[in-house]
């Protein structure tokens, strides 16, 4: 189940390409800078393909690679595109040249959301930060989006702490998409 979920979300992604791309050109073919996370290598390579001049965040580069990434990315004012993977640069990462961000592939949880969109975020931000997130219609994006609200609201309510019911409607969600039912068993 969880290959075709990773499937079904990395073919989502690259069908949001035809949006994305635009979108991106706006923003940087406008002077500004841009972060956009995503999780998959292919949906990097994608972007590469339409922006070879981004620098990128990812596991696939080495720690110095990174860095080099970051520092260009803060200070040359012509390096206006990175994109981050989430493992990579979603969390320790300053990245306040940037007042847009762009989630092109969704995160599982709220948190992981907050610590993304806190990479630009942070002391030294001189504007207003605008996140973007791209969520495909008809698609298990939906139903992640659906999860990440649920645990937003429950934030909300209880910080830390998490219901056996929010986190069995997480799984009923998921579920959907493969026309599986979750049966009920008590113990």
């Amino acid at each position: 189940m969880m290959v075709r979920i990773s499937y079904l979300r990395r073919l989502s992604a690259i069908g949001k390409m035809r949006v994305a791309i635009p979108f991106i050109h706006d923003i940087i073919d406008g002077g500004q800078k841009l972060i956009v996370f995503v999780f998959h290598k292919e949906v990097v390579s994608e972007l590469r393909k339409h922006f070879p001049s981004l620098v990128t965040v990812t596991g696939s580069d080495s720690a110095k690679e990174k860095q080099s990434a970051i520092d260009s990315f803060q200070n040359n004012p012509s390096c206006r595109l990175i994109v981050v993977n989430y493992r990579s640069g979603g969390c320790g990462v300053t990245l306040t040249a940037a007042s847009h961000e762009l989630f092109l592939e969704l995160p599982w949880t709220c948190s992981d959301c907050e610590q993304s969109e806190a990479r630009a975020h942070r002391n030294g931000q001189k504007n207003a930060v605008n996140c973007y997130y791209l969520i495909g219609r008809n698609t298990i994006d939906e139903d992640i989006n659906e999860i990440i609200e649920q645990e937003r609201e429950v934030s909300k309510q209880v910080i830390g702490a998490r219901d056996d019911a929010i986190i069995d409607n997480e799984v009923d969600i998921l579920l959907r998409h493969f026309d599986i039912k979750q049966e009920n068993k008590t113990e």
